[in-house]
């Protein structure tokens, strides 16, 4: 099982480019693909079956930003903007850092 997993990343590299295209427009052969990788590490159909309907509920829904039920939206972060009383509050920090260090003080 180790061996295929370090080793399949290789295998793309000698895929054609028209299999690609394959695995880019059917998602259900990229779920098939899934489920086999399932079913060789378990060897049981049934925690195979759960454990890609669990991987497709992860990744559709809780990590997918466009789903209502998202748990983690990094655009929501990064959109987040700094206000003036928080930059003066964290280079009072950085100058207060500074002094106890016995740096220089420099003018941000």
């Amino acid at each position: 099982m180790l061996l295929t997993n370090i080793g399949g990343k290789y295998l793309v590299l000698e895929m054609p480019n028209n299999v690609d295209k394959l695995f880019a427009n059917y998602f259900l052969l990229r779920y098939l693909v899934l489920f086999s990788i399932f079913f060789m590490a378990t060897r049981d159909i049934k925690i195979s079956i759960l454990l890609s309907l669990l991987f497709f509920i992860i990744i559709k829904y809780i990590l997918n930003e466009k789903s209502s039920f998202c748990l983690v939206r990094d655009s929501e972060i990064l959109k987040k903007k700094i206000t003036v009383e928080e930059y003066n509050k964290a280079k009072e920090i950085i100058n207060k850092y500074n002094t106890e260090m016995g740096w220089k003080l420099r003018n941000i």
